[in-house]
């Protein structure tokens, strides 16, 4: 079963499209359920959502739901801030989300993913880098805010990796995210990136299968060209690993079905 569950639509202000065109592009692909994920963060920079700007989000999704015949999920990507728990918990309490996805693109005020902040990079030890970005990551899935996490390693977007090992940030991580009881997704924009690799890398997603951590499949699409982008790919890595099934939600219920 092929979904694309991390889909931006032109509601995220980083994202084109409107939700129509995506669902036309995944049925062109034969996806057989996506769900829509547009970009909150708690503080409203100009890629997200305003907080008054959900309902309208919502009711735009639900009013297509019911118009498609291609099972659409109401999903929502929120940006984990330390500190912003409680404006997290309003905005994922007071919405009947299918799921929600916790993502850590920030560290400080870093916008670590975002091209035109590469050159901060510089000013890092890399493994220091990592051991804080994993630090953030793990606090997000201990908050149990959120269904999924998104692109596990983000950090390693423009291809800088530690020359030492960081193995037990990636063990410890792990555990968290067992405990936590969330699910990863295999999102495959890291493919579209200068580090040329899925996120999660394949060693590290083989941890989360030995570990029973269940997974689900996102392109992260910016255009409804990007819906399903690579998915070849992902399926090939995630037979490899060993997974069989894929999580899909409902009203934020997991269920495990057949790949």
């Amino acid at each position: 079963m092929l979904v694309d569950y991390h889909i931006h639509t032109s509601m995220s202000g980083d994202a084109k499209g409107k939700p129509t065109e995506y669902v036309e592009t995944a049925r062109s692909k034969q996806l057989v359920e996506i769900g829509v994920s547009d970009h909150y963060h708690p503080e409203e920079p100009e890629y997200s959502m305003g907080y008054e700007k959900l309902a309208e989000y919502i009711e735009t999704i639900r009013s297509l739901k019911k118009k498609t015949d291609l099972p659409l999920k109401l999903g929502i990507e929120i940006d984990f801030i330390p500190g912003s728990e409680s404006k997290i918990q309003k905005v994922v309490k007071l919405n009947s989300f299918d799921y929600v996805i916790g993502s850590v693109h920030f560290i400080n005020n870093w916008g670590f993913d975002d091209p035109k902040n590469i050159s901060e990079y510089q000013k890092w030890n890399i493994t220091e880098l990592y051991e804080t970005y994993f630090g953030l990551v793990q606090q997000c899935a201990r908050s149990r805010l959120f269904d999924i996490i998104g692109h596990l390693d983000l950090v390693k977007k423009f291809g800088y990796k530690p020359r030492t090992h960081v193995s037990e940030v990636f063990v410890n991580t792990v555990e968290v995210l067992r405990e936590s009881k969330v699910c990863v997704e295999v999102n495959t924009s890291g493919l579209r990136a200068p580090c040329r690799e899925i996120y999660p890398s394949k060693a590290f997603l083989g941890m989360c299968f030995d570990n029973g951590i269940p997974l689900t499949l996102g392109s992260d699409a910016h255009t409804p060209d990007d819906v399903g982008k690579n998915f070849s790919e992902a399926l090939e890595l995630i037979g490899e690993v060993g997974y069989e099934r894929i999580a899909r939600f409902t009203q934020r219920k997991l269920e495990l079905v057949e790949i």
